[in-house]
């Protein structure tokens, strides 16, 4: 992959918006205002999806040393 820096912010977004939509719908049925719950949860859900898709597509293979 050449741009991994692209496709991990891709996912973040999504990530974000589908945990902050998810969260809000769920904490309706008990806040108000549950968009104040579902935007934070929806931030840190993106956060978390980049960093661990961008370090996933940039992982080199460790040489494996055998035994024999």
């Amino acid at each position: 992959m050449r741009h991994p820096l692209f496709a991990s912010f891709a996912v973040g977004v999504v990530a974000a918006v589908l945990v902050g939509i998810a969260v809000t719908e769920l904490a309706a049925r008990w806040i108000f205002f549950s968009l104040f719950v579902g935007i934070p949860a929806g931030l840190v859900a993106g956060v978390l999806a980049v960093a661990v898709t961008y370090a996933v597509l940039t992982r080199r293979m460790a040489p494996t040393r055998s035994s024999e």
